[in-house]
């Protein structure tokens, strides 16, 4: 569980989140809401925020219920590289880059207005920070070319 929770603060996710993953991968059973924080022994709401945003990243999907009343739902992992890839560019890359650009903005105005010599240094991070959005603007739909169509759900 720990490799899954470092590798998702990567892309600024909580380890908690990678941690129900990685107990999700290493079950050979699916696992209902209530044997994720048994077993990773945290808080329902970490448990419930980790679930909702893998479902969010398209990293866990709902499978038919093992209960016979049919009362929990039960979860399995996502084990394409591919579409965990891909998940992460649409509901974090991608939504990242499309805000930026008012903020940017704003941040290029405050230091316009600065009226000390930090000025140019401020205005030159601003323009650094403005070219790198345009950069991962323009790799984004590559890589999502790249990983292929999206999944249907």
């Amino acid at each position: 569980m720990r490799f899954f929770g470092e590798a998702v603060q990567l892309v600024g996710i909580s380890p908690s989140v990678g941690q129900v993953y990685g107990l999700l991968y290493s079950s050979p059973e699916p696992l209902s809401f209530s044997d994720i924080f048994e077993r990773l022994d945290i808080s329902k709401g970490s448990a419930s925020q980790g679930l909702n945003l893998l479902r969010s990243l398209g990293a866990v999907q709902t499978v038919a219920p093992v209960d016979p009343n049919g009362r929990r739902e039960y979860f399995s992992p996502e084990l394409s590289l591919r579409k965990l890839l891909r998940g992460v560019l649409d509901e974090r890359v991608n939504p990242l880059t499309s805000k930026s650009a008012g903020r940017l903005k704003r941040l290029r105005l405050l230091a316009g207005e600065a009226q000390n010599r930090d000025r140019p240094f401020r205005l030159d991070r601003v323009q650094q920070l403005e070219t790198w959005r345009r950069r991962l603007k323009a790799v984004v739909p590559v890589l999502i070319t790249v990983l292929g169509p999206k999944s249907k759900k």
